[in-house]
């Protein structure tokens, strides 16, 4: 009886040291984002806990299932024995791993909005310069010294528990194989997470309607092993809502309904010179006119006074990679993929540069960093764009950052080299000074003391830039027969700091067009319709007379009879905007995290959700076939 005893209190130390463990990860998580618990957080805290023990069990007998099985295995060998070196040493490793996503999860979570996934593993080993000066941005000492604590007083913790405790206690065959069979049953059971028809996933572990709540109850290490392991995103959709012989455009054929002959043109000529600014995270609250804080962007808001400004715009999504494919081929965000990183697939896509290009445009891509991350340049090279000029085709004495060459450095050679560039041309510039870490060689404009005056600073940086470049090319004969347009990539959680992913105000984006072929009736002109970073294609291409029956979810924008809408998505969420209200559902734990008007009738909103749903269930099925 004592040798079960033995046995079982081995068992038992171990399940309960990484149990331990596990709580200390939440714990980590909350202590760096306590002021982001919605209701009272003492008791929010303990639902955490409570709400994700069933996936802190599961990932404790991930844990434990290999040593587990392992030592089972030895003990019918009479002449192999179970190491305890050989325990100590695969405890000290997982604890290495477990405590580095642990800390890289809390500077994930604070850029992203979302922990630390597959997605943002695969962004590092694409780019791990990339990664690496995303990471200057945010605090360095804290996590590195909360890594070595806890690798180390963990370890010393579990030296602890374990003096003293010996392994084959059991030495009868059947003794043998009753442990191996009811200790995998219960490794299994908790790994699973009971015996019900569907299996243990993320959505267990979510009970509240803030997305913080739900963020910091569910498992660190679970989520991340979970998204390495179940099914291929490339082979199955993530929004499944609707039955595949359902005809899904009766939800969004009146979103794209408009009347043609409602139209206007603002231009003087269909064959301007393009200048294409993407800006890099210009989010809303960077710009005045956008009710952004004052003084940031000072030469944006005199090209506003200029041009035609649209002021409720939204980006596709989140990041770079899926701003770029909102913006040139306007096509919608697809959750948890990026159709960018395959070219096989982005091949098949169209882009707008293709109709300029057939339109006789001669099309150039500018940017300071390196464009083949994210397949950017196979992209653009594929799509039209005759030229790209980046990181290499500058010289290594040229002013730098972390991403690459200066803003100010790549817009010179662009003016440089549409001196020689026939005409009409379309040229686009990528911007980067505003991405992390917020290098500047310069003076900070509102200081480097945190990460929100170094983000106004390079946005004011970027704005001063750019103001520099239309001077200069006041001067250029090209300029008076030149479309200016601006837009950006993304919004940001910065310089604000308080909305959440799943708050539309995180994708609210300028779109700007001025120049002398504006129309002087147009000059000066804000549109405050509700509109898409993917509505630009569409908009563009009319404007200058050309195709654009391929850009099947892009809208005329400057048509009064297109409905107001627009869609956003980060990796797990996505959500709808309408003059009415907005909403934000989370695909995981399916269930909605934020409603811009509580009180908003809910079958209204359950038909705005169902808009939604229809629309990434087309929009991802598109993506499967390309």
């Amino acid at each position: 009886m004592q040798d079960v005893v033995n046995e079982l209190k081995a068992f038992v130390r171990f399940f309960g040291f990484w149990l331990l463990i596990c709580f200390i990860d939440r714990l980590i998580f909350v202590s760096f984002f306590y002021d982001k618990i919605g209701g009272a957080r003492s008791e929010e805290i303990f639902r955490m806990f409570y709400h994700g023990l069933s996936l802190d069990l599961s990932t404790v007998a991930y844990i434990s299932a290999l040593p587990f099985v392992v030592y089972c295995l030895l003990s019918f060998v009479k002449k192999w024995k179970f190491s305890h070196r050989a325990l100590n040493i695969y405890t000290l490793v997982v604890l290495i791993l477990f405590f580095v996503v642990s800390f890289i999860n809390v500077n994930v979570y604070r850029e992203w909005g979302d922990k630390i996934s597959k997605r943002a593993v695969d962004a590092f080993f694409a780019s791990p310069s990339g990664a690496v000066a995303s990471a200057e941005s945010t605090p360095i000492f804290l996590p590195i010294l909360g890594m070595i604590v806890g690798i180390v007083g963990s370890y010393y913790l579990y030296l602890r528990l374990f003096k003293g405790i010996k392994f084959g206690n059991i030495r009868t065959y059947w003794g043998m194989g009753l442990r191996l069979l009811i200790g995998a049953f219960i490794i299994f059971t908790f790994i699973r997470g009971g015996y019900g028809r569907a299996t243990l996933n993320p959505s267990k572990a979510y009970y509240s309607e803030e997305a913080f709540n739900n963020h910091a109850a569910v498992s660190t290490q679970w989520a991340l092993l979970r998204d390495y392991f179940k099914s291929s995103t490339l082979l199955k959709s993530p929004y499944r809502y609707y039955p595949d012989r359902e005809n899904l455009s009766e939800y969004l054929q009146p979103i794209f309904a408009n009347d043609p002959d409602s139209a206007v043109n603002i231009l003087t000529t269909q064959r301007p010179n393009i200048v294409f600014v993407l800006l890099e995270g210009f989010v809303g609250d960077l710009v005045e006119s956008m009710g952004g804080e004052k003084g940031i962007t000072p030469h944006m808001e005199s090209f506003i006074k200029e041009g035609v400004f649209f002021d409720r715009i939204y980006s596709a999504s989140d990041r770079s990679d899926k701003g770029v494919i909102g913006t040139f081929s306007a096509f919608p965000a697809q959750g948890p993929e990026s159709v960018i990183k395959y070219i096989s697939k982005h091949e098949n896509m169209h882009a707008f540069m293709q109709e300029l290009d057939s339109a006789g445009y001669h099309n150039s891509f500018y940017h300071g960093g390196q464009s083949e991350f994210y397949n950017v340049k196979s992209y653009m090279l594929t799509h039209g764009v005759e030229r790209v000029v980046d990181n290499a085709n500058f010289s290594p004495t040229e002013e730098r950052v972390s991403w690459g060459v200066t803003d100010a450095v790549v817009l010179n050679r662009m003016i440089k080299d549409l001196r020689k560039e026939q005409t009409p041309f379309y040229s686009s510039i990528f911007t980067l000074v505003n991405h992390e870490p917020f290098q500047l060689k310069g003076a900070y404009k509102f200081g480097s003391d945190n990460n929100a005056n170094k983000f106004r600073s390079t946005a004011y940086y970027t704005d001063s830039v750019l103001n520099d470049f239309v001077e200069k090319a006041k001067k250029e004969a090209w300029y008076k027969n030149t479309l200016f347009v601006m837009i950006a990539d993304h919004g940001h959680r910065l310089p604000a700091e308080k909305y959440e992913i799943s708050h539309p105000n995180r994708f609210h984006i300028p779109l700007l067009m001025f120049g002398e072929v504006i129309k002087p009736e147009y000059r000066g002109k804000k549109i405050s319709r509700i509109g898409s970073q993917t509505d630009l294609a569409a908009t563009l291409l009319k404007q200058l007379g050309l195709p654009s029956d391929n850009y099947v979810w892009s809208r005329d924008l400057f048509n009064p009879t297109t409905p107001q809408i627009a869609f956003y998505n980060s990796k797990d969420a996505f959500g709808i905007i309408t003059p009415e209200q907005s909403i934000s559902y989370d695909n995981v734990g399916s269930v909605i995290n934020y409603k811009a008007h509580p009180d908003y009738p809910m079958a209204k909103n359950d038909s705005l959700l169902n808009i939604a749903k229809a629309y990434y269930q087309s929009v991802y099925n598109q993506f499967l076939k390309y």
